[in-house]
């Protein structure tokens, strides 16, 4: 009876050993930067030591999907993963994004029975979407609009002349014009060449002296048709259908002698409406 007695513990002790058995879980870290780009958005994260230095510990998955709440389940393991093999940087880029679209990124804790941890409450998720980015050579209007290259159509980066804006072509071109001794150059919204016209109604706001990257996010009010411009400036626009666009003036050059003169401009076009986000969080 006695043999029988302790073979039957020793069986319960194996299953209770083999229930209890198996990798914990993790947390997940916290998205701290993104990243959009032309064609990708890189995302990074702050590790939690505590996890990263855990006996269980085997990297990170992420996920990107463009229905955030998808994102919000406990359970992680029917969402299928960007990454192929567990991440141990912390810091990936998430590329064949379409430029269409809002993208949910999500970074997940894996464990080393590749079993996933819950999201993080702090930050979930993070939105983004790549953004196309033009290097454009842009004329001074001079000559009532008949300069070559002078307007310009954000989505495409065609350059045309003024007189070529329209209804359906053109979001802003580069006037100047000399007052006494002053040189002035400015930005003009395609709604000013003819304002009778029902000319698209694109809205500038220049925000200073900053670099192409110094701001990620386009400031919550423009209104202005009309922005003057320096070299060095960078300045933020909204087209008439709601895509706003980062404009950096790379440099400019004026020859007033010869009525002639030119702006180089890097820009971002977001091609999400109503979307405000241009190079991501530094």
């Amino acid at each position: 009876m006695k043999k029988v007695l302790l073979a039957s513990l020793a069986f319960v002790a194996m299953i209770i050993v083999g229930c209890g058995g198996g990798a914990e879980k993790l947390s997940a870290p916290e998205i701290v930067k993104v990243v959009m780009d032309t064609a990708s958005v890189t995302i990074t994260w702050k590790p939690d030591t505590t996890v990263a230095n855990s006996a269980d510990f085997k990297g990170y998955n992420v996920y990107a999907l463009t229905d955030s709440s998808a994102l919000l389940v406990e359970d992680g393991e029917d969402l299928s993963k960007i990454n192929t093999d567990a991440i141990e940087d912390t810091f990936y880029t998430v590329t064949g994004l379409s430029k269409d679209s809002i993208w949910y990124i999500q970074v997940r804790t894996v464990n080393t029975d590749d079993k996933v941890g819950t999201y993080n409450t702090d930050v979930p998720f993070v939105a983004a979407s790549p953004r196309p980015e033009f290097i454009k050579t842009v004329y001074l209007e001079w000559f009532n609009g008949d300069t070559t290259n002078c307007a310009i159509h954000f989505s495409t980066g065609e350059v045309k002349k003024r007189v070529d804006i329209s209804t359906t072509w053109g979001d802003m071109w580069i006037d100047h014009d000399t007052y006494g001794s002053v040189d002035s150059v400015w930005f003009q919204s395609a709604y000013k060449a003819d304002t009778t016209a029902g000319y698209r109604d694109t809205k500038l706001k220049n925000e200073g002296q900053f670099g192409f990257d110094d701001k990620w996010q386009a400031p919550a009010t423009i209104t202005l048709r009309v922005e003057p411009i320096k070299q060095g400036d960078l300045v933020f626009a909204k087209t008439k259908e709601g895509n706003y666009v980062k404009v950096h003036v790379d440099s400019l050059y004026l020859n007033t002698t010869g009525s002639y003169g030119w702006a180089k401009v890097t820009y971002a076009y977001q091609n999400v409406v109503n979307f405000p986000y241009l190079i991501g969080r530094r």
